[in-house]
Parts: structure tokens; C-alpha cells; sequence
């Protein structure tokens, strides 16, 4: 992995390639990782590796004609070639209308989010801990499957403007899939962590293999609009949806569930439950991120939803400017939480008279973006709740709804206490009703 002078100087070299050629303006980003995995099937483990990656682009203009080209070699002639090659593109590329000069300087806070024994993984430590995971798989009696990895990358980006960056990161996690041994159960169970020693292989485990073990012979129930508790893991599977609607100009431009009549927006509004806040911030504690934009706008923390009331959206530099509004410095994570105290999901079962736990979404689809409509099925556990206590499992079954609806003031009855599972922050949410239309017969 570069560091800061080996990655910084590279992208110096590209661009004074790229204004020898005849760039009027250009950026340049370098990438680099390294990346280990092991995973297992069968409660054995099959495939083990490590991988070193670099990747460098060259994005330039002439005559606001845009060019880039990609490689990922660092020899003095390839990064020539690469220069070249965008100038050459741009060159017989169209006029690009939209094209803003690129970024000069700009001072950034430092990042956070990366930890030494992540990306130099101690792989005895990762043998132990996978051989504990098998072991309660083998003891359990269940057939386990799942993927451990860790990785830390560095980026770098340089314009001829005298912009000038350079962020590390790293994250380690661990999914695995539980199946019992009659194959009627199934569990899932996943995290994630900037820092390895953070990640519980164990725990994650024994949630795997103790949802695979009290799902088994499950039981159908007719579709129909139920009461539901969604754990963290299936929160995530429907709010990243939500994240991806904050663009401001699909909003301005009406094709937005954020979109409103003569060509406003819906910022202002209490479109959700007023218990719900939503933000992004790269220093947050247990999710930091690199302080940058994607565009390299400084990142701070910049509140999306607050109080069940839309507040901002996100403006990229040249929708800002033809807003005449100043560019957002975020969102680079997300973060959903309560502004009350959270809510165990014990507790939320307790005072359930009936409804369904739900543990998992899996092939979603979004059906329609003006409502954050949503298809897909649930999966590796359902369970049904009855006056407080869970009764028995479920089958699966697919379900119809709105994540609009799903979060609006009406229908949020409890929050829990958010969980990290990157990009996101989510906790349970209890809903008063959410919408299934089949059942499905997959375990």
C-alpha cells in the first residue's frame, strides 16, 4: 500500500505528463490495497488469499473536452502512456457541458478510519478464531458457510488546480449462513469493523447457528399487512434505498421521492416518524471515513433528517452552482438513529400482541423511486409473535412496501440502538404494518 509521498507523486508525474500533452486541466486519483479473505463452505474452509491492487486514472480537458484513462502500472513510461491516452481521448470526445474547473486547494481534517492490525492481519489469530466458528457449527450440528476478510487501501488525488490528498482506511468483516441439518433452517449473520480486534467472529457465529437451529419447520402464514419488528441486519436491507434518494438535482428535476409540485422539493417537510434522525459525519466514533467527498468537497457532518423533517439534500459542485447554492460536504456515510433512548428488541417483542420478527431481506428490488417502493423476500429467519413471545418460525415470503411508508410518523412504533453494518448505522425499527403479497417456498 502507497504511502502519502509514493502516491502524491505519482499523481505529480501524471499531471505534468498530462500538461506536456496539452491538458488545460486534469485530475488524478491513485488507488491502492491490500486485500485477504478466507472462506469457508461445509464447515471446512476452501479458499484462502491475499491481493495487492493499484489503480491509477488521468481525467483531463482540452477545450472542456473530457478525456480519462485507467492502468495499473507505476513505471515511469506507463504513467507517460496513460497521460497521453486521456489527452488523446479528449481530444475527439464532444464538449462536455457540464464541466467545472477541478478543485484547488482545500485543507481536510485527518481520517480516522484505519487501524495497522487490520491491514496486516494476523492470519494465526484468523485460523483460530475461524476453527472456534466451525467448531460451533460441528457441535451445533448445523452445516456452515461464510467469508472473512480485511482490507486497508490508500487514495490519493492531485489537480492542476493544486488540490492535494491523501486518505487511509481499513475495514474487516465476517458474514456466515447457518443451515440445519434437516434443511428446513436457515441463519444469517454479519458485521463489520475499521479495526479487526473489534470484529466478534464469535458472536457473530453463535447469532448465525442460534437463528439456523429455532427456524427450523417453519410454518405458512397468509400474506397480508402485519405488525413487524425488522433487526438491524434487515433495516439495512431497505434503508440503503433510502440513502441513494438524497441527489438534489433528480429532486429539482422531478424524478425524486423527495420531489415536490412546480419544481420544489419536499426539504422542510415532516415526511418521517419525528423520533427519526438521519446524518452523515466521516469522524463518527464506530464508522469514520475518509473526510472527502467523492468530488473532494471537505466532508463535515451534514444532517439529512433531523426530528422526522428532510433537511437537506445532496448538491454535487455543479448542480451547487447552477443553484446557486454551496456544494454539500457529504453525505459519506450514513447514520440512523433515535432521539430518544433506544428500545431492546426484547422489549419490542414483550409488547407486541402480534406480528412477525424479521431478520433478514434478501434480492430487493426497487420498483418505483418516486415512494422508495421496494420488492424482495425475507430470509434466514421469521418468526411469528404472539402476545409477546415468539411462537414459532415462519416460511418466507415476499413483500410490497414503500420505505416512505415504512418510516413515516405514523407507523415507527420503537428504534433500537443503531449497529454498525457498513455504510450504514441502522437499528430494529417496529413498524405498525408493513406489506406482504406471497409466500415463498426458499428456506
Amino acid at each position: 500500500m502507497l504511502n502519502r509521498d509514493e502516491a502524491l507523486q505519482i499523481c505529480e508525474t501524471v499531471l505534468s505528463h498530462a500538461r506536456t500533452a496539452g491538458a488545460e486541466d486534469a485530475a488524478v486519483s491513485v488507488q491502492s490495497s491490500i486485500e485477504s479473505h478466507a472462506r469457508f463452505a461445509d464447515n471446512r474452509v476452501t479458499t484462502s488469499g491475499r491481493a495487492e491492487d493499484l489503480g491509477v486514472t488521468a481525467t483531463v480537458w482540452v477545450g472542456k473536452r473530457r478525456g480519462a484513462a485507467t492502468g495499473n502500472d507505476a513505471s515511469a513510461d506507463a504513467l507517460k502512456q496513460l497521460a497521453n491516452e486521456a489527452v488523446q481521448i479528449a481530444r475527439v470526445s464532444p464538449v462536455q457541458r457540464e464541466y467545472l474547473p477541478t478543485l484547488g486547494p482545500l485543507t481536510y481534517a485527518e481520517d480516522r478510519g484505519f487501524a495497522a492490525a487490520t491491514a496486516d492481519i494476523d492470519l494465526d489469530a484468523r485460523a483460530k478464531a475461524l476453527e472456534a466458528v466451525l467448531a460451533a457449527c460441528r457441535t451445533a450440528k448445523v452445516t456452515g458457510a461464510g467469508f472473512h476478510r480485511a482490507r486497508a487501501s490508500a487514495s490519493a488525488a492531485a489537480t492542476a488546480n493544486g488540490n492535494r490528498r491523501y486518505f487511509r482506511s481499513s475495514e474487516a468483516g465476517f458474514s456466515m449462513t447457518a443451515r440445519s441439518a434437516d434443511g428446513t433452517g436457515s441463519g444469517y449473520f454479519a458485521g463489520d469493523h475499521f479495526d479487526l480486534a473489534r470484529l466478534d467472529a464469535k458472536n457473530i457465529a453463535e447469532q448465525a447457528v442460534g437463528k439456523a437451529m429455532r427456524s427450523r419447520e417453519p410454518r405458512p402464514i397468509e400474506p397480508g399487512v402485519y405488525p413487524v419488528i425488522l433487526e438491524p441486519q434487515a433495516a439495512s436491507d431497505l434503508i440503503g434505498f433510502l440513502t441513494n434518494s438524497f441527489d438534489a438535482r433528480t429532486a429539482d428535476e422531478g424524478r425524486s421521492a423527495f420531489s415536490a409540485k412546480d419544481g420544489k422539493t419536499r426539504v422542510g417537510e415532516a415526511m418521517f416518524n419525528e423520533r427519526l434522525n438521519l446524518y452523515s459525519d466521516p469522524m463518527h466514533a464506530e464508522m469514520p471515513v475518509a473526510p472527502s467527498t467523492n468530488e473532494g468537497i471537505p466532508a463535515t457532518r451534514l444532517s439529512l433528517i433531523k426530528a422526522g423533517v428532510l433537511e437537506n439534500l445532496e448538491y454535487s459542485r455543479f448542480w451547487a452552482q447552477e443553484k446557486k447554492k454551496e456544494p454539500t460536504p457529504g453525505p459519506v456515510n450514513y447514520l440512523l438513529e433515535s432521539s430518544q433512548p433506544p428500545t431492546s428488541i426484547d422489549n419490542m417483542i414483550k409488547g407486541m400482541e402480534r406480528g412477525l420478527v424479521i431478520s433478514r431481506f434478501w434480492y430487493v428490488r426497487l420498483v418505483d423511486p418516486r415512494t422508495i417502493m421496494l420488492t424482495g423476500l425475507t430470509r434466514d429467519g421469521l418468526w411469528w409473535v404472539e402476545k409477546g413471545q415468539i411462537r414459532y418460525p415462519v416460511r418466507n415470503l415476499r413483500f410490497n412496501q414503500s420505505v416512505l411508508a415504512m418510516l413515516a410518523p405514523w407507523n415507527v412504533e420503537a428504534i433500537g440502538a443503531p449497529q454498525r453494518l457498513s455504510p450504514l448505522m441502522v437499528p430494529a425499527l417496529k413498524l405498525s404494518q408493513f406489506a406482504f403479497t406471497s409466500i415463498s417456498d426458499a428456506i
